[in-house]
Parts: C-alpha cells; sequence; structure tokens
C-alpha cells in the first residue's frame, strides 16, 4: 500500500501498533483526477480508511491494515477513526 501511494508522488508515513498498521499521507489539493481514482483504489484495499479535510492547501488520508486477518472481526474502537480529527 505504502508503495503504491509513493507511486502516486505522495509520502505516506507507516506506524506498527498492535493488531494494526497505520499509514497516513498528506494528498494536496492539486492532485489530478486520475491520481485521486488510484489513491482510492489503494484505499480500498485496507481494512479501514479515512479522509480529514480540514487544510486549505490538503487532505489527510488515513488507513488500517489488520496485522492478522485471519482473526475475524474487528474489534469496535480497535482503529483509528475515533481519534482522527
Amino acid at each position: 500500500m505504502a508503495a503504491r501511494l509513493s507511486a502516486l508522488g505522495l509520502t505516506p508515513v507507516t506506524t506498527h501498533h498492535d493488531g494494526y498498521a497505520g499509514i497516513d499521507v498528506y494528498v494536496p489539493r492539486t492532485i489530478s483526477r486520475e491520481q485521486w481514482q488510484e489513491l482510492l483504489a489503494v484505499l480500498t484495499t485496507a481494512d479501514h480508511f479515512g479522509l480529514v479535510d480540514s487544510s486549505e492547501d490538503g487532505r489527510s488520508v488515513w488507513a488500517g491494515v489488520n496485522k492478522n486477518p485471519r482473526s475475524g472481526a474487528r474489534r469496535p474502537g480497535a482503529w483509528p477513526s475515533a481519534s482522527r480529527s
């Protein structure tokens, strides 16, 4: 996922947590329609993702990927979405 984001000219930051890996990336408003479509395609490969549109010059996108995909259901509160603003 991080490699595909980098190929779009973005700079993803990956962090590792208990049970999941998180990826955060700044997305400038100047991103092309084709890049935006590829970004969305990349995000759909994550177990959880979101967008924070709080800047005049861009957006922040985050994704969470379960480290143990065979473990079954996601635990409520296990993803960072509640803490994003």
